[in-house]
């Protein structure tokens, strides 16, 4: 009896002590194969984690060069009323914008603006367009041997179709109203138009033409009696 006891006395011994042994610190003795795994390292790889890096440092370059080409303006000279042909371009007339120089559009940036006042439009520049370096000149308008003389007609004397600044005409000698028609052909001169006002009172319109030296005195005088007559030519070259 008394080694039976003992061996019983030694197993109970042994459970109760494995028992406190797995239940210290609350926790459950963990396994050994478990801490085996769980401390397995995970193998990386330097040359996909290397392609990784470079393909967004692709992508930040990029956008910020987008970016950059979006925000690359220009800032331009821009009419801000109209200017007649022949007319001097003052500062007044001017004001700016800004465009992406990329923009196919020829243009003067403001940088130029005070070598474009004093010089003439060699075309009527309307409000709002961008100032062209074509549309600017340095001749005096007239030139040489030019003459500018102002017209003042009805509409019955005039094309139908709005005669606009640049538009090459020919001015024509008329009859007086009860006089018959000429036998000869008329006389008549080839002009430019250069600008022209409406007279809504009248119902007559004013055009300043482009003639001539010679021929500015009789269309003068024709124009003073009303025996006048513009006829708007082909702009075909």
């Amino acid at each position: 009896m008394g080694i039976t006891t003992k061996i019983k006395d030694r197993a109970l011994s042994k459970a109760i002590g494995e028992e406190q042994d797995t239940t210290r610190n609350g926790t459950a003795k963990p396994d050994a194969d478990f801490t085996a795994t769980s401390r397995t390292k995970v193998r990386r790889r330097p040359a996909f984690l290397a392609a990784g890096i470079a393909l967004c440092v692709v992508f930040v370059v990029g956008a910020v060069v987008l970016i950059n080409g979006l925000r690359h303006v220009t800032e331009v000279l821009v009419v801000s009323n109209g200017i007649s042909q022949g007319e001097k371009i003052t500062s007044d007339d001017l004001t700016t914008v800004q465009i992406n120089s990329d923009a196919n559009v020829s243009s003067i940036p403001i940088e130029r603006k005070n070598a474009v006042i004093g010089k003439s439009a060699a075309v009527t520049l309307p409000a709002g367009s961008v100032l062209n370096p074509n549309a600017i000149t340095e001749a005096v308008i007239p030139g040489k041997g030019l003459t500018v003389v102002g017209i003042t007609a009805s509409y019955a004397k005039l094309p139908a179709q709005p005669l606009q600044p640049g538009d090459m005409v020919r001015v024509v000698d008329t009859p007086r109203d009860q006089d018959d028609a000429p036998v000869q052909g008329p006389i008549a001169t080839k002009a430019q138009v250069v600008s022209t006002k409406e007279i809504p009172e009248t119902g007559e319109i004013t055009v300043d033409v482009i003639v001539p030296e010679a021929e500015g005195s009789w269309v003068s005088a024709r124009a003073a009696t009303g025996r006048v007559s513009i006829v708007l030519d082909s702009s075909e070259k």
